[in-house]
């Protein structure tokens, strides 16, 4: 399990996004042992808003999601957004 952070793109049509995924790194015993459960954020929602808070984080590499996504817009212009 990891976290990552991408941005879903406004035009419409269909897109495919590469994730780069991290997670908490644990302390040398989570390693070790390998029997507990992966460390987690205590708030994941910190991950996406305080960017000012993120660089404290131990942190390593936990893999590429790839997505594939179908965009529809529909009235975008109606709330600013330029397709």
């Amino acid at each position: 399990s990891g976290y990552g952070v991408c941005h879903v793109p406004s035009a419409p049509g269909c897109h495919r996004l590469a994730v780069a995924t991290w997670r908490p790194r644990g302390h040398w015993g989570h390693r070790l042992l390998g029997t507990q459960a992966p460390p987690q954020l205590r708030v994941p929602e910190a991950a996406v808003t305080t960017a000012g808070d993120r660089f404290r984080l131990r942190t390593e590499a936990a893999g590429t999601v790839r997505l594939s996504l179908a965009v529809i817009s529909r009235n975008f212009g109606r709330f600013g957004v330029a397709a």
